[in-house]
């Protein structure tokens, strides 16, 4: 899937279910949101599983698809972690029958398609490109910007560059 693929249905997920209020949620967007045809839920939760930060799968049991996040990282972190997993899902990296997409680190560099597209779906849905765009306008400071979006300085800095402003 093309990385523009990925930031259409980020938008489209913010289009559907967001209320325009900065921070963006992730949690509240995965729990009003109704994936696929089918129409089944996405829980968010809580990892217990130790040195990774997060995990996206189905539950073929409850027909449910399960986001999970490490609790013990910081909580822009935590966010990020929430929509990257988030995007694993709406992207249809793990549907029924694919195994699930386990993160234990978010390399910037990842050459795998579906860590950087989750990665560019997961930069949308927290810094939405036309409110980074209209933020920038009034405040250039980088720790104020990521501060609004309440991510941490990396992303902002690295979601600037990408968009082109820095």
């Amino acid at each position: 899937m093309a990385r523009s693929t990925a930031v259409e249905n980020a938008r489209k997920a913010l289009d559907l279910v967001w209320d325009r209020q900065l921070p963006v949620d992730p949690s509240v967007i995965a729990n009003r949101l109704l994936i696929t045809k089918e129409k089944l839920p996405v829980q968010m939760v809580e990892s217990s599983e130790v040195g990774i930060s997060g995990k996206a799968r189905f539950n073929r049991a409850e027909n449910v698809f399960i986001c999970e996040y490490s609790a013990n990282e910081v909580s822009h972190r935590q966010r990020f972690t929430q929509a990257h997993e988030l995007g694993h899902v709406i992207l249809g990296h793990v549907n029924d029958g694919r195994e699930p997409k386990r993160d234990t680190s978010f390399a910037v560099r990842s050459h795998d398609p579906d860590e950087v597209d989750a990665n560019a779906f997961a930069a949308e849905l927290l810094m939405p490109a036309d409110y980074v765009k209209t933020a920038v306008k009034r405040e250039q400071d980088i720790s104020k910007l990521a501060r609004l979006f309440d991510v941490s300085t990396a992303a902002m800095r690295f979601r600037l560059q990408n968009l082109r402003i820095l």
